[in-house]
């Protein structure tokens, strides 16, 4: 099965109003694929919607073959020990320390030692700059931006073949929303993960998508590679003219 992601005729709404329509998606293996969208379009609920924390209200959403809305509840967990995720906020349990943030997948999903974990841990802190002085720390002293760190580092801890990613970045600032980018490549090529992000305005994560799309008013709209949307990425979002 070369796709590890499927999602079928998704539609999605809220208190009357439609957000999702007709969404017809998938994700290979492998692979690394940017959905744009602006604040309305809907990119932040599609990611919850194929995460499994949310249910269709019609069509489906299948990882590895296998219907999240129709699974038991064992195997949802089995798929969601595989996975990380990133939300547009980080998302940290405000009470903990950030090292018992980030170590908490290994402490929940595995029967790691604390030796084992903690390697890990400073491993996967290290890769986004989050020094070993925050270990210590509760999310509210940190900033808005180590935060984010950190919660990239708690998405990768698990080394999960499938990660989402809501706007990754935001908050970062240019130099370190290109380190970002090539920590996130290399993972990806190293544990031959597929990775679905969504944002609105990240230029730098376009250089390393295999594929692009873009969601508009909660429909689908063009999909390619990086090469075949130069033209619709100009119309979108603002982007160097030396973009490939």
């Amino acid at each position: 099965m070369d796709e590890i992601l499927k999602v079928r005729n998704l539609d999605f709404g809220f208190e009357g109003r439609n957000i999702l329509q007709g969404i017809n998606f998938h994700l290979r293996r492998k692979e690394i694929y940017v959905l744009l969208g602006g604040s309305e379009s809907g990119k932040s609920v599609f990611l919850r919607l194929v995460a499994g924390l949310f249910t269709p209200q019609k069509g489906s959403v299948e990882i590895e073959g296998i219907d999240l809305a129709t699974a038991s509840r064992k195997v949802v967990q089995e798929i969601r020990a595989n996975m990380g995720f990133v939300f547009q906020e980080p998302a940290l349990i405000s009470n903990m320390s950030i090292y018992d943030n980030v170590a908490l997948p290994l402490r929940y999903h595995t029967r790691l030692g604390e030796a084992e974990i903690r390697r890990q841990v400073e491993e996967k802190m290290g890769m986004f700059g989050v020094d070993r002085r925050y270990d210590r720390s509760i999310p509210a002293q940190l900033s808005l931006g180590m935060q984010k760190r950190a919660a990239l580092a708690r998405a990768l801890i698990g080394e999960p073949k499938l990660l989402f990613l809501d706007e990754p970045a935001t908050g970062l600032g240019a130099e370190m929303e290109l380190w970002v980018a090539r920590v996130l490549k290399n993972y990806q090529e190293r544990a031959g993960a597929s990775l679905l992000v969504v944002t609105s305005e990240w230029p730098s994560v376009l250089d390393i998508a295999h594929r692009i799309g873009l969601l508009e008013n909660g429909k689908m709209g063009a999909e390619g590679t990086a090469q075949e949307m130069r033209v619709e990425l100009k119309k979108t979002i603002s982007i160097d003219s030396s973009f490939p």
